[in-house]
C-alpha cells in the first residue's frame, strides 16, 4: 500500500509530464478551427472534381451500391436514406432526405441525379415534398457519368465514420458538374453560390482548354454566354458585368422573368431562379389592395404540369402599356432578382478558394485526365492478365497430345508441362482448369481470334497511356459523346441590349418629395419637399435628432430595432406631421423601451450590412426586408447584445467595411467576406474578447480614397487619411488595431463620418 502511495505521489509531483497544458483561449481557438475546417471540407462546400458536397456524394454512391441505377425498379426513399445514414453519413434523417430531394428536383438542377416517384415538391413550393416513406427513387442516367469506372481505381477512398467500410473521396465525374449544375452552401466564415450553366457550352469551352490550355477568359466567354438556370428567365446583366464575374469568381447576375402579351393580357412564362409564383402574386395583390395598381383588373395563377409557370395579368384601361406595367413589376416584385455568384470551391489541393472559370475548368481537366489514366491502366492490367492466359491456351493446343499424355501417365506432371510449354504458375493453373469442350477446334479458333483482338486493344491502350496528346484526345471524344447525348438548348435567355432599367420607368401615381425625420426616442415626422432645415426641427423634452431620409411619397420605409426585428411603414402613413410627430409604437407592436437603430428606404435595391454590438454580422438583401405584420420580422439573433448597427451597402461595388469598438480598436476588411443571409447571427466581423464589456460603437462602408472624420463635441474635427487607414486592413477574425491616442479624446462625445 505504501509503495502504491509513493508512486502516486511521484506522478502528482511530476504531473507536467502527464498533463497537456494550454490556455483556454488556445484550446477554444483550436477547437473552433477544427470545427470550421470540418464544416468547410466535409459538409458545406463542393469539390471541383465532381461538384458535389459529401452528403450528395454519399447519397449517389449508396444508391449505386443498392443497385438503384436508371434501369432498376424504384425503391422506397426511406431505404436509401437508411443506408446513407447507417453506412456513411451519421446525421439527421430529415436533412439528408432534403438533400436527396434537391437532387431529384428538375427546377433545382439542370440535370437531376435522382429520379423520383411521388411528391418531390414543386417549383412554387420546393419544400412541399412528401415524407421519405411515401416516395420512391432511383438514379438518373446522368448519374452514370459519375459512377462509370468507380471500381477501376479511378478515385481515392477513405474509411467511413466507424472504419468498417470504404467510401470514395470523390466520384469519377465525366463532366465538370460544378458549373453545369452549380451549388450553394454556407460554411463557417465563408459561403458558396455557383450558378448552373448549359452543358453544351461548358463542354465546348472545356474542349477549347484541352486543345489550347493558354486560352484566356475572353476566349472561354466566346462560348459560355452566362449562367443557364433550369427555371429559365432572362439575364439582363451587361456584358462587362458577366465578364467580371467569370474573371473574378464573384459578382451578381440580374435575372428577370420572361413574358408575352395578347390584347389586354400579360402572360408571365418563366421566373427568376428560386422565385415563387405564390409570393409574386401576393406582392402584386398587395399593391392592388393599396390602390397602387388600379390599372390591373385581376391576376391569377394558370400553372399546370405542362406549364409550371403561367401567371396571367389582366389590364384595365389604356393608361399604361404592358411594357410600362412590367417595368414597374420588375422594380417592385420578385419578377426581377439579383442572383449572387461566389465560386468558392474546394480545389485539387483540398483547400477552399474563390476561382475564376478558367481555373475551375483547368483543374477539372487535370482531375479527369488523371482519373482516365488510372482507369485505362486498370483496364490494361486486366487485359494483360487475360492475354497471359490466352497465350498459354494457344501454346497448349500446339502440344495438346503431349500434355494429355503427361496428365494421364505422370503422377505430378506440373513441372514437366511447365517446362514443355514454357508456362508460368498462373498459366499452368488456367490450363489444368480448362474444360474438355474448350479443346474443340472451333474453340481454338475463337481463342486465337480473342487473343489477336486483345493484343490490338493492348497496343491501343499502351499508345494512349504513353502519350498525353492521345489521352487528351480520348477525353475529348468522351466529352463529345456526352454532349451528343445530354446536350440541350439554353433555358435562360441572354439579353444585354436595349434593356430598360426597372428603376427608370415607374407608374405615375402622383409622387411627391418627402423628408422623414426620426428621433432618438422613436418618434417620426414627415415634411414636404427635400429642402428641410434640420436645425429648426424641434423635439419633445428629453428627445433629440437621430436621422433623416429624403424619400418619395410612394416609398416604403424600413426600420431596425435593437432586438433584431425589421418593420415596414407603407406610403399611406407618410402624412405631413404636426407638432412632435407620431411615435413608431402607433404603427408597430414594439416591446417596452425598444430603441430603433436605423431607418432606410425599402424602395432602394441596396443591401443592408447588419452588425450586433458584439461584432457578429451578415448582409441581408432588399427582398428579405419585407415585414407584413405590425409585430415585425425577426432577422438577427442578437443574443445578449443591446444594439445592432445597420448600414447600406452595394455588394457589387462596395469594397470594405470599417468597424470601431468602445475600447478604441478599429478593423477594416473586405465586404465580399461577409455572407448574404436572410436571418441568423452572422459571422464574426471583429474579434472582441468574450469576457470584456467592449462593444461596437460604429460601422461604416469604406471604399478606396475615402477618409474617416472624427467629430468632437465643442472641438475641431480630425481626419484620418486613406493612407492612415491602410494599416487597419486585416482579416475579420483579428482583434483590430488600437487607434492612435490623438484621435481618442477622453470625456468628449465623438461621432464618425466616412467621406
Amino acid at each position: 500500500m505504501n509503495k502504491k502511495k509513493t508512486k502516486l505521489e511521484e506522478i502528482i509531483k511530476d504531473k507536467d509530464n502527464y498533463i497537456e497544458r494550454s490556455s483556454l483561449g488556445q484550446f477554444s481557438e483550436q477547437a473552433y478551427l477544427n470545427y470550421s475546417m470540418y464544416v468547410i471540407l466535409d459538409r458545406a462546400l463542393p469539390s471541383v472534381t465532381d461538384g458535389l458536397k459529401p452528403v450528395q456524394r454519399r447519397i449517389i454512391y449508396a444508391m449505386n451500391e443498392l443497385g438503384l441505377n436508371n434501369k432498376a425498379k424504384f425503391k422506397k426513399s426511406a431505404r436509401t436514406i437508411g443506408d446513407v445514414l447507417g453506412k456513411y453519413h451519421p446525421h439527421g434523417d430529415s436533412a439528408c432526405y432534403e438533400a436527396m430531394v434537391m437532387l431529384a428536383q428538375d427546377f433545382s438542377y439542370n440535370y437531376p441525379f435522382v429520379e423520383g416517384q411521388g411528391n418531390w415538391g414543386t417549383q412554387d413550393d420546393p419544400k412541399s415534398f412528401a415524407a421519405m416513406r411515401y416516395t420512391e427513387s432511383r438514379l438518373t442516367k446522368y448519374s452514370d457519368l459519375f459512377l462509370n469506372g468507380i471500381e477501376k481505381n479511378t478515385v481515392e477512398w477513405s474509411n467511413n465514420f466507424d472504419g468498417t467500410l470504404l467510401e470514395p473521396k470523390q466520384l469519377p465525374a465525366s463532366v465538370p458538374n460544378i458549373v453545369i449544375n452549380g451549388s450553394s452552401g454556407i460554411a463557417v466564415g465563408m459561403s458558396t453560390d455557383i450558378p448552373s450553366h448549359n452543358l453544351t457550352e461548358i463542354i465546348d469551352s472545356t474542349i477549347l482548354l484541352i486543345d489550347k490550355p493558354r486560352s484566356n477568359i475572353s476566349d472561354i466567354l466566346g462560348i459560355i454566354k452566362g449562367p443557364d438556370f433550369s427555371t429559365g428567365g432572362e439575364i439582363i446583366s451587361t456584358e462587362s458585368d458577366i465578364v467580371s464575374i467569370y474573371e473574378n469568381g464573384y459578382g451578381n447576375v440580374k435575372l428577370r422573368a420572361t413574358y408575352s402579351t395578347s390584347g389586354k393580357n400579360i402572360f408571365i412564362e418563366s421566373l427568376p431562379y428560386q422565385s415563387h409564383t405564390t409570393k409574386i402574386i401576393e406582392q402584386i395583390q398587395d399593391q392592388i389592395s393599396n390602390k397602387k395598381l388600379s390599372f390591373i383588373e385581376n391576376i391569377f395563377d394558370d400553372s399546370d404540369q405542362e406549364n409550371p409557370v403561367r401567371i396571367i395579368i389582366k389590364i384595365r384601361g389604356r393608361s399604361h402599356s404592358p411594357s410600362e406595367i412590367m417595368s414597374h413589376l420588375f422594380y417592385s416584385t420578385d419578377l426581377e432578382k439579383n442572383i449572387r455568384v461566389n465560386m468558392n470551391i474546394i480545389g485539387l489541393d483540398n483547400k477552399p478558394s474563390v476561382k475564376n472559370i478558367h481555373q475551375i475548368l483547368s483543374e477539372w481537366i487535370n482531375f479527369r485526365l488523371n482519373s482516365l489514366k488510372k482507369m485505362l491502366q486498370w483496364e490494361l492490367n486486366k487485359l494483360q492478365e487475360r492475354i497471359h492466359i490466352l497465350e498459354a491456351y494457344v501454346v497448349v493446343f500446339r502440344y495438346l497430345d503431349k500434355v494429355i499424355h503427361l496428365i494421364r501417365t505422370v503422377d505430378n506432371p506440373k513441372k514437366k508441362i511447365m517446362t514443355l510449354c514454357k508456362l508460368t504458375e498462373k498459366q499452368y493453373e488456367a490450363i489444368i482448369n480448362m474444360r474438355i469442350r474448350s479443346l474443340a477446334k472451333l474453340q481454338e479458333i475463337n481463342i486465337k481470334q480473342e487473343l489477336k483482338d486483345l493484343q490490338n486493344k493492348e497496343k491501343d491502350l499502351l499508345q494512349i497511356l504513353k502519350s498525353q496528346t492521345r489521352l487528351k484526345t480520348y477525353l475529348k471524344k468522351e466529352l463529345k459523346n456526352i454532349k451528343e447525348e445530354f446536350g440541350k438548348s439554353r433555358s435562360t435567355k441572354i439579353n444585354d441590349k436595349n434593356i430598360v432599367s426597372s428603376n427608370e420607368i415607374k407608374i405615375s401615381v402622383a409622387v411627391s418629395d418627402i423628408t422623414s425625420i426620426l428621433s432618438s426616442n422613436g418618434w417620426i415626422k414627415f415634411y414636404r419637399g427635400h429642402e428641410v432645415n434640420l436645425q429648426n426641427i424641434k423635439f419633445k423634452t428629453g428627445d433629440s435628432y437621430y436621422g433623416h431620409l429624403k424619400i418619395k411619397s410612394n416609398d416604403t420605409l424600413v426600420f431596425f430595432d435593437q432586438n433584431g426585428f425589421v418593420y415596414n411603414m407603407s406610403s399611406e402613413n407618410h402624412q405631413v406631421s404636426r407638432g412632435d410627430g407620431e411615435p413608431l409604437s402607433k404603427f408597430f407592436t414594439l416591446q417596452d423601451g425598444t430603441r430603433m437603430m436605423g431607418m432606410f428606404n425599402h424602395s432602394s435595391k441596396d443591401s443592408i450590412l447588419l452588425c450586433s454590438d458584439k461584432g457578429y454580422g451578415f448582409i441581408i438583401v432588399h427582398d428579405e426586408l419585407n415585414a407584413r405584420s405590425k409585430k415585425g420580422k425577426k432577422i438577427m439573433n442578437v443574443g445578449k447584445s443591446q444594439n445592432i448597427y445597420p448600414v447600406v451597402t452595394d455588394v457589387e461595388s462596395d469594397l470594405h467595411y470599417l468597424i470601431i469598438t468602445s475600447a478604441g480598436y478599429m478593423l477594416i476588411d473586405k465586404i465580399s467576406q461577409i455572407p448574404i443571409m436572410s436571418k441568423g447571427k452572422g459571422i464574426k466581423l471583429i474579434n472582441i474578447p468574450k469576457a470584456s464589456d467592449e462593444t461596437i460603437i460604429y460601422l461604416g462602408v469604406l471604399n478606396p480614397g475615402q477618409e474617416l472624420e472624427f467629430n468632437y463635441t465643442g472641438k475641431r474635427s480630425r481626419l484620418m487619411t486613406s493612407n492612415d487607414l491602410e494599416r487597419f486592413i486585416m482579416a475579420r477574425t483579428r482583434r483590430g488595431r488600437k487607434i492612435d491616442k490623438k484621435f481618442l479624446l477622453e470625456k468628449v462625445k465623438t461621432t464618425y463620418n466616412i467621406k
